[in-house]
């Protein structure tokens, strides 16, 4: 009898080797990155994680490095080609339902139940956001995402030409500061290499709330957290308001001239010291991970008051197993573990002891003597791996950051749309041509490079709309009137 048991052998190949029931196998996980700069510590790492996993789940693990810039690609030729790869990133470059849609992910509901029990009460309700047609398709990988809609900065660069920030700017603060920078020859920010980014657009336009996941990949959006009616967000003022504001930041020097051929993403932008700021959501984890980014001291201010913990938030941050993992039931063992070990969090987040950082307090590092971002042999970028409550932040982040996440988890306010996920299978076609349009017209018109702005908008909606986003908005709002009387 063959005993595939841990072997890493697919049913149905024949000719293979055959492997005792108990002998260990290896889980390939990704690791996204900001490009393809070698980690010379990236074995060491996953050596010292295998050394943990091996006694305690029969397993080894293999770290894969994927530059977020090929992660879409990367994800598609997987599944052509059936890579193993166990356990992959979800939300972060293609949305969760679109991932679920293409088969790439495999149903989490039993494997949780029988492998992952720790990881799911972890995660509590936040993983009703990760259910698509009533099946669990990812965990969340940051059990504390959410908070305000903001921008992370280079402290340095507002030192260093005396910009002055508080903890809520205003769009018109941010072009004051963008007139300052204008006069350093600094650009206040970037839409790096041309992309659309909904996320900019809910930063400047908080009442534009995304039903159920991105707005974008959707092509519609719900006003307010308490709304329930769906409208299509490119025919709202606020819509035009924003590419109009984008237009006239690019007209005033305030963006970069190039986006659309730079071929640069704004992470790299942003490290390069080109641009004054970037994105993302405030809350005390993102401040703990950028800490140890850059080679500058960065921070962070918000542009709303308060924002619900949102559907899309938690799914833009996720875990799954792939369909291509040569053993699910111990890929979701090492994801239960990763989120219960400190050992394994740590490794996988900070390297390696004495080598990566070096603590300053019992749960406070910083980097070794001689070792800076710019020669340290393991970093981590996007990826988040395990509970924050188990993991060493960085200077110049202090011990009270531990109290503060368990307050801001405790105090958070929620959507009542958690949990809401907009299937676009009974819509394909339509979802298909829609994308379409807007690859066209998104990525110049989120430049501020279209000089008739209104013009281009209509344009685009006449497109959108022979495309068929009017019933891909019929479908969503079935879904959503389905999904609330359920409720």
């Amino acid at each position: 009898m063959l005993l595939l048991g841990c072997s890493g052998i697919p049913a149905g190949d024949s000719a293979q080797t055959v492997v005792a029931e108990d002998a260990p196998c290896q889980i390939v996980i990704e690791h996204l990155t900001l490009g393809d700069t070698p980690m010379p510590d990236l074995q060491k790492v996953a050596d010292a994680v295998s050394a943990i996993t091996l006694p305690k789940i029969n397993c080894t693990v293999k770290i894969e490095n994927i530059p977020i810039s090929d992660h879409a690609t990367r994800i598609s030729l997987m599944s052509a080609q059936n890579d193993q790869l166990d356990i992959i990133n979800t939300g972060r470059t293609v949305s969760l339902s679109e991932m679920v849609a293409d088969g790439t992910l495999l149903p989490l509901d039993d494997l949780l139940t029988s492998h992952g029990s720790a990881l799911l009460e972890k995660a509590g309700d936040l993983i009703k956001a990760d259910m698509i047609d009533d099946h669990i398709y990812s965990v969340p990988a940051n059990l504390y995402c959410g908070g305000n809609s903001g921008f992370l900065y280079n402290k340095d660069m507002a030192d260093r030409y005396n910009i002055h920030l508080s903890e809520t700017m205003s769009v018109e603060e941010i072009e004051a500061i963008a007139e300052a920078l204008h006069q350093h020859g600094k650009y206040l920010l970037s839409q790096g290499d041309g992309s659309d980014n909904p996320i900019l657009l809910g930063t400047f336009f908080p009442s534009v709330v995304p039903v159920g996941s991105s707005m974008y990949a959707n092509g519609v959006s719900v006003f307010g957290d308490s709304g329930t009616d769906i409208i299509n967000v490119f025919e709202t003022e606020e819509y035009l308001a924003y590419c109009q504001l984008l237009r006239r930041w690019q007209q005033n020097g305030w963006l970069p001239a190039d986006s659309l051929t730079s071929g640069l993403l704004v992470n790299q932008l942003f490290q390069n010291e080109e641009i004054f700021m970037t994105w993302l959501t405030s809350n005390p984890v993102e401040e703990a991970l950028q800490a140890k980014n850059y080679g500058f001291q960065v921070d962070m201010f918000a542009t709303t008051s308060q924002t619900p913990l949102r559907t899309n938030q938690v799914q833009e941050d996720g875990w799954g197993i792939s369909s291509t993992s040569r053993n699910p039931e111990k890929a979701m063992e090492f994801l239960n573990l990763m989120y219960s070990n400190s050992e394994i969090s740590n490794l996988l987040m900070n390297g390696i002891e004495g080598q990566e950082y070096q603590k300053v307090s019992d749960r406070i590092a910083t980097y070794p003597d001689n070792v800076s971002a710019d020669n340290i042999g393991y970093s981590r970028y996007f990826s988040v791996f395990g509970d924050f409550m188990d993991i060493y932040q960085w200077q110049p982040v202090t011990e009270d950051f531990y109290q503060d996440l368990k307050d801001f988890r405790d105090n958070i306010t929620v959507s009542p749309l958690l949990g809401y996920t907009f299937d676009v299978s009974p819509v394909a076609s339509e979802y298909a041509a829609v994308m379409r349009v807007l690859s066209e017209y998104l990525p110049p018109l989120e430049c501020g490079m279209i000089v008739d702005v209104e013009g281009a908008v209509k344009n685009m909606n006449v497109l959108l709309s022979d495309a068929g986003i009017n019933q891909i908005i019929e479908e969503n709002q079935r879904q959503l009137d389905l999904w609330l009387a359920d409720r």
